[in-house]
């Protein structure tokens, strides 16, 4: 195996990392927004609705971030920091009586 195929291979198995953060970060993230909205009026559908819908703006952002040029390594710190962050504020809302 020369140098190139070594390469190609590498940046195979970085894309598949990158595309498994993606998926699986950006739909956490999404869902942490989804459940924060509701929450947040747990009431009123209409929160809820507002929730799902802009979760796909979110998940769509997440997804485009997880491909830029940034560290791996900091793209799942941030998801993960990003969506505790969003359902801690749920559960403080929640408890607060929304």
């Amino acid at each position: 195996m020369d140098m190139s195929q070594a390469s190609t291979r590498q940046s195979g198995v970085g894309w598949t990392w990158r595309a498994l953060v993606a998926v699986l970060g950006g739909y956490a993230l999404a869902s942490a927004w989804a459940v924060l909205w509701g929450a947040w009026d747990a009431t009123r559908v209409d929160s809820i609705l507002a929730g799902e819908q802009t979760g796909w703006l979110v998940y769509v952002a997440a997804m485009i971030w997880a491909f830029s040029p940034v560290a791996l390594a900091r793209v799942v710190g941030v998801f993960a920091a990003a969506t505790l962050g969003l359902l801690l504020a749920a559960v403080w809302l929640a408890q607060r009586g929304g």
